[in-house]
């Protein structure tokens, strides 16, 4: 089939991106974009992770100095999780630096059995310079050394930033009718006229127009694993900017789900992400008050208008039916725990692009982007839900069900026990720090010992002091090594000052 127009139904910054990519991409195609000016941006998701950085310089051919001040973008450089694994407790997934990517927590492991004196801060503190730049509220890109970052953004105004960007067609319209032959899309009706194209884009966010309404594909649900099915978000003020813009987002286990910050240039993005079938809007509204009462004081939580989005977590069996393809949540949402929303549709839209770069498709190559689809979303599913099933927590009905009655996927079980199982996004590296933050054995912790048993075995703990004193050593020379790097960081508002808001 050979493609030399696509219309894309829907803006927003999904959209908005494939239009861009389309663009820089595949020239040759016309490319039409339709928005309803009466259907609101949900703009929700503001962080991201570092694939995404880089799929606005690849794909999109952005520069961080001309859409980082447009959008209110700030740096992260790590997830911060609060009261996961139990109260009072929190632990890190930072993003790593070129020379990071062949160490592993063995030699931490060594020294916390041979020990005892090595916990889960000297692990973070040993192994990432991320974590330091979190915990200190420091921060610089390290692009001599690759360091991997994202960005904290304003999700409406950097789909008005795409925009600005876009050379083809806009039309501001309601789409009244899709007419299809049961298995393609035949034309767009609007009420500014008819569109007919080669190839649809769905990107009608939850209301997935084409895919589900037009051409009735079924929706594979995770409900059952993945409980969350309702967002209250707000915005609140900086009260000290210097302090209160940091490089991670923050999320924090409430009696039904999580709570998170993500703080941008201009304010602070917050919300609770909570299941439905545990709590009412009206209970949730209430704890999540009392959040923000115990994080930003009375005067600003007070000040906090509530939205409410409501949402269902799964995926459409196929993301491309036809000649249409249904893009980010109008093809399947993942609760955005691990800030992967805005990055699986850039991985959509590359994947699709990938699969056309001859400006041309078949079943053949609508199959493979299929089947690399639902690799993708089991990936995500499965590392997010890592986070709930590990948790020691017990003291709501909530964390008991998620402990108890939750049904966990073979694949998932894998994932926790094999040393060799790996993800695209979520590599060995992030599975260690979410399994040591939740104080779960890994290969690299209590799992190591047995992987190096021969070894292990064969002398007391005091001969292993001197045998393996270079590795005991090993892991404060490199906890010493990030600290005194991150000396000549300055604070992450300062650095932005510095190099994008000049």
């Amino acid at each position: 089939m050979k493609i030399n127009s696509i219309c894309i139904v829907g803006g927003g910054s999904s959209g908005w991106m494939m239009a861009i990519a389309l663009n820089k991409n595949l020239p040759k195609i016309k490319v039409t974009l339709v928005e309803s000016p009466d259907i609101p941006i949900i703009g929700v998701g503001e962080a991201t992770i570092p694939y995404t950085a880089t799929f606005f310089k690849k794909m999109l051919g952005f520069k961080e100095k001309d859409w980082m001040p447009y959008c209110d973008a700030t740096y992260k450089a790590a997830i911060r999780f609060c009261d996961f694994s139990s109260k009072g407790k929190n632990f890190y997934h930072p993003f790593w630096n070129k020379e990071e990517n062949n160490y592993n927590g063995f030699d931490w492991a060594i020294k916390r059995y041979l020990t005892n004196k090595s916990d889960i801060e000297d692990y973070y503190s040993s192994n990432y310079i991320a974590y330091h730049m979190s915990k200190n509220n420091k921060f610089d890109t390290l692009n001599e050394e690759g360091f991997s970052y994202a960005h904290h953004l304003d999700a409406v105004k950097f789909a008005q930033f795409c925009k600005f960007k876009f050379k083809g067609k806009h039309i501001l319209a309601t789409v009244t009718d899709v007419e299809t032959d049961g298995k393609n899309i035949i034309s767009v009706n609007t009420d500014k006229g008819n569109i007919k194209a080669d190839v649809f884009v769905d990107c009608t966010g939850l209301k997935a127009l084409l895919i589900d309404q037009a051409l009735h594909e079924p929706f594979d649900s995770t409900a059952d694993t993945l409980l969350n099915d309702t967002a209250l978000t707000c915005r609140i003020s900086y009260k000290n900017k210097t302090k209160e813009l940091e490089p991670f987002t923050d999320c924090t286990a409430l009696s039904s789900g999580w709570a998170w910050n993500t703080p941008i240039w201009s304010r602070i993005g917050t919300g609770y992400v909570f299941s439905s079938k545990f709590q009412t809007k009206e209970s949730a509204t209430k704890e999540f008050k009392k959040y923000l009462t115990k994080r930003f004081g009375k005067v600003r939580s007070k000040k906090a208008e509530f939205n409410t989005i409501n949402f269902k977590t799964g995926k459409y069996k196929r993301g491309w039916v036809g000649n249409c393809l249904s893009l980010t949540l109008a093809s399947g949402f993942i609760e955005p725990l691990e800030s992967t929303g805005l990055a699986l549709a850039c991985y959509q839209i590359e994947d699709f692009i990938e699969n056309i770069k001859g400006y041309e498709y078949s079943t053949f190559k609508r199959n493979l982007y299929n089947t690399s689809l639902d690799k993708i979303f089991k990936e995500v599913h499965n590392f997010v839900l890592l986070h709930y099933v590990n948790s020691m927590r017990e003291d709501s009905a909530y964390w008991r069900y998620i402990k108890n009655d939750i049904p966990i996927p073979p694949f998932l079980t894998d994932y926790v026990q094999s040393p060799t199982t790996n993800f695209n996004w979520f590599p060995n590296k992030s599975r260690e720090c979410i399994l040591i933050g939740l104080d779960i054995p890994s290969e690299y912790s209590d799992r190591s010992l047995t992987w190096n048993g021969k070894l292990l075995n064969r002398y007391t703990k005091e001969e292993h002091s001197f045998i393996l004193k270079d590795d005991i050593k090993y892991i404060d020379k490199r906890k010493n090594y990030y600290k005194s790097k991150i000396e000549s960081m300055t604070g992450l508002k300062d650095y932005l000052e510095q190099k994008i808001y000049i």
